[in-house]
């Protein structure tokens, strides 16, 4: 389990560093060796979204996209899915608005004779920034992530909102739910962190983390949730 998720977090860092220096817009592949991979990407305004899926010997991979930043506002996006013989379907959505508004979401998914599923989200409105990171990793079992980010500046607020959301399984099942939310109005300033992670091996194991931050008038207010479940 642990050389398998090593092997695809190395996977996932050059498929990175590839769509860094490539600088792309847009960006979508597809790669399969008898099996389906699909893959998807959109984007609107001033936005960087990439979708690689791989699949090979029967498998199957669904990685898809989708960002919107405008008014002054960027969204970028990963999603990444990588099967062998399984299941991985990887899901993002960036979104921003608004002057200074920062939007990022990664969505990675990898099997190996399993099924990942990962389900991510990032909104940023007006001056705020949301960064979301949604992973899921499966050997001969199921993992299940799901995290979103939302941030919300106003009137001179600012918002900023961090998650991470992982699975990583060999064998049973995974889920990990987090979400982190952070508004800031009229001078206030709101920062929310969370992080799920449910690693194991066998058996059912579910984590959860959910924070929330808000502020006004030039206050400051800060949240940390984090939960690990194995």
């Amino acid at each position: 389990m642990k050389r398998f998720i090593l092997s695809t977090v190395c996977l996932v860092a050059l498929a990175a560093l590839s769509i860094t220096e490539a600088s792309a817009q847009v960006t979508s592949s597809s790669f399969s060796s008898g099996g389906v991979a699909r893959s998807s990407a959109s984007g609107n305004g001033n936005v960087r979204i990439n979708a690689t899926a791989a699949a090979s010997n029967g498998g199957y991979a669904n990685a898809r996209m989708t960002g919107s930043g405008r008014f002054g506002g960027r969204a970028t996006g990963n999603a990444i899915a990588a099967s062998n013989g399984g299941v991985a379907i990887a899901r993002g959505n960036s979104q921003a608005r608004g002057w200074n508004a920062r939007s990022h979401n990664d969505s990675i998914a990898a099997t190996n004779n399993g099924v990942a599923i990962s389900n991510g989200s990032a909104r940023a409105f007006g001056n705020a920034s949301s960064r979301n990171m949604s992973g899921s990793f499966s050997s001969g079992g199921v993992a299940i992530s799901n995290g979103s980010a939302t941030s919300r500046g106003y009137f001179g607020g600012r918002g900023v909102a961090r998650n991470s959301s992982i699975s990583a399984v060999s064998g049973g099942v995974g889920i990990s739910n987090g979400s982190a939310n952070a508004t800031g109005v009229f001078g206030g300033t709101a920062i929310s962190r969370s992080g799920a992670y449910s690693v194991g091996s066998g058996g059912v194991i579910i984590s959860g983390a959910h924070s929330n931050s808000g502020a006004t008038f030039g206050g400051f207010s800060s949240s940390n949730a984090f939960h690990f479940g194995n």
